[in-house]
């Protein structure tokens, strides 16, 4: 009775993986996306499935299905690192993981069968596991380095896991017993399951707090942005230019209005496939000719408004090279035509005029369109006209 209520108590250890790896799934089901978290949950359900296997079986069982459960010791030990993989957008090196699987079956087959050896199985199967974990380890870290303390946590918790499953045999020998009876066995036994799940806790809290993170990161990212050019849209370019506004140490600042001028000919003459094109293109001109402390947004249609930490007159030359780069490019139109765009320009100094500044910007624009298009129209002193 006291054998089996000890064997009861091992298995809450395999119970906690199994719970984790279902609540992983749990959250897979409501962010797909994220399928890294499908491969971190099949680890932990094999892993907490070997485990409990194990801990039920007799002494003399172990040996004669030490293959069958190294087998799915590996397997969960690469879906650990095909996660973590996934969370970084790297290889997990699965021919390189089939390679070492296979070398470490061979090794627990003959030290079963052969040879029969639970030392030495430990230390190929512990040296084994290590090494699978590890397998997109550099990879992550010649892609990018964790981004914040949140992620460099989870990152290296990871490591020092993997690290300390490969050399625990070896720790357990220099804490304690150096032989290999029963009594050492159980107390490895104790410190195989008791660093798993403390690790296994440890890891699924940091990587569902980086999910949520992320998730949250996109939402923002999805609210703030137009989905076809990638600029700011209208409500997160007047969210992001009040602060900037706000600080007396930064500016001058400067207010651009651009449209592309008879863009609905555009979309009537060659699609609006094509007019998508054109906006896309536009977007990526006026992207490359600021700089990264300046905002560009779309404001919706073919509107495009600039916020430039620089005076009027560079401002004015900004635009001028806009407008020279755009109509100058053969390809953006069928049959050779041209693709222009009028501007209105007009200084703000602080936040409480943003609005204003954007109606007068908007006027020049539209007197720049009167005029012609293909403008730049900029605010002048009232004695001074418009050049262009």
């Amino acid at each position: 009775m006291s054998i089996l209520v000890d064997r009861l108590f091992l298995l809450i250890i395999p119970a906690c993986m199994l719970l984790l790896g279902a609540m992983l799934v749990g959250c897979w089901l409501v962010q797909r996306r994220q399928s890294y978290l499908l491969w971190v949950a099949t680890s932990y359900s094999l892993v907490g499935s070997a485990l409990a296997w194990q801990s039920l079986l007799a002494p003399e069982g172990l040996d004669r299905w030490a293959v069958v459960t190294g087998v799915m010791y590996l397997f969960g030990a690469w879906c650990f690192a095909r996660g973590m993989a996934g969370y970084y957008s790297v290889s997990a090196r699965p021919r390189l993981g089939v390679l070492i699987g296979a070398v470490v079956l061979l090794a627990l087959y003959y030290y079963s069968r052969v040879e029969v050896s639970l030392w030495m199985r430990m230390l190929w199967l512990n040296a084994g596991l290590g090494l699978l974990q590890l397998l997109p380890a550099a990879g992550i870290l010649r892609r990018r380095l964790p981004a914040d303390g949140l992620e460099r946590a989870m990152y290296w918790s990871y490591v020092v896991f993997a690290i300390n499953t490969s050399i625990r045999p070896l720790l357990s020998l220099a804490m304690g017993s150096m032989g290999q009876n029963a009594a050492w066995f159980s107390s490895y036994w104790l410190m195989v399951l008791a660093t798993t799940v403390l690790f296994a806790l440890l890891f699924s809290m940091l990587l569902l707090a980086n999910t949520v993170r992320d998730a949250m990161t996109a939402l923002r990212a999805e609210r703030n942005m137009d989905p076809l050019t990638n600029l700011l849209n209208r409500r997160a370019f007047q969210e992001a230019a009040e602060p900037l506004l706000r600080d007396a140490r930064l500016g001058p600042w400067t207010l651009l209005i651009g449209d592309i001028d008879h863009f609905k000919r555009i979309n009537d003459t060659w699609g609006h496939a094509h007019g998508d094109h054109v906006l896309q293109t536009v977007a990526g001109a006026l992207t490359q000719q600021v700089r990264n402390d300046d905002l560009v947004a779309r404001f919706g249609g073919e509107e495009f408004v600039l916020l430039l930490r620089t005076d009027l007159a560079s401002a004015e030359s900004i635009a001028q090279r806009i407008r020279t780069q755009l109509s100058e490019d053969k390809s953006l139109l069928p049959d050779g035509d041209r693709m222009t765009i009028s501007f209105g320009i007009a200084p703000i100094a602080d936040q409480t005029q943003l609005s204003a500044t954007l109606s007068r910007a908007d006027s020049l624009l539209y007197q720049a369109k009167q005029a012609g298009r293909d403008r730049v129209y900029v605010a002048r002193p009232p004695n001074e006209t418009q050049t262009s």
